[in-house]
């Protein structure tokens, strides 16, 4: 009776610290208190999300230079610049500006699995500044 009352009480403590801690340090990963605070392009599309998060990376240079970047982003792509064994299906994300990759329009899908089943719709953009991508 007493081990499963340590289970139970060390369960119950993971749970406190997830819920409390990590979680919304990950909801928030990289961004300051007024970003998380601030209205974001395409806020006023979904009226009542059923999960929101502001996550922010830093990157010091021109919003032009990482625009090429981000818009060759995707699966069978340049990749997605992460844990490429996991979110490209084991092959490596690209060291480089792919041109093939430098188009951008509304309605275009950008694919998030091998298979290309899966992925996202650009619902909008403003070159360099966004873009709102849609599933």
């Amino acid at each position: 009776m007493e081990i499963f009352l340590t289970i139970l009480l060390f369960a119950l403590l993971a749970i406190i610290v997830y819920i409390f801690l990590l979680r919304p340090r990950n909801l928030t990963w990289g961004a300051t208190k007024a970003e998380v605070k601030m209205p974001l392009i395409g806020d006023d599309i979904v009226h009542k999300p059923h999960f929101v998060a502001t996550r922010a990376v830093t990157i010091k240079a021109p919003a032009a230079e990482v625009w090429q970047w981000i818009i060759q982003i995707g699966s069978s792509r340049a990749g997605w610049y992460s844990l490429d064994r996991i979110d490209n299906a084991g092959v490596h994300s690209t060291l480089k500006i792919l041109p093939e990759f430098q188009k951008i329009e509304l309605d275009y899908f950008i694919p998030f699995t091998p298979d290309q089943k899966n992925g996202i719709w650009v619902k909008d953009f403003h070159h360099p500044e966004f873009i709102l991508w849609w599933d």
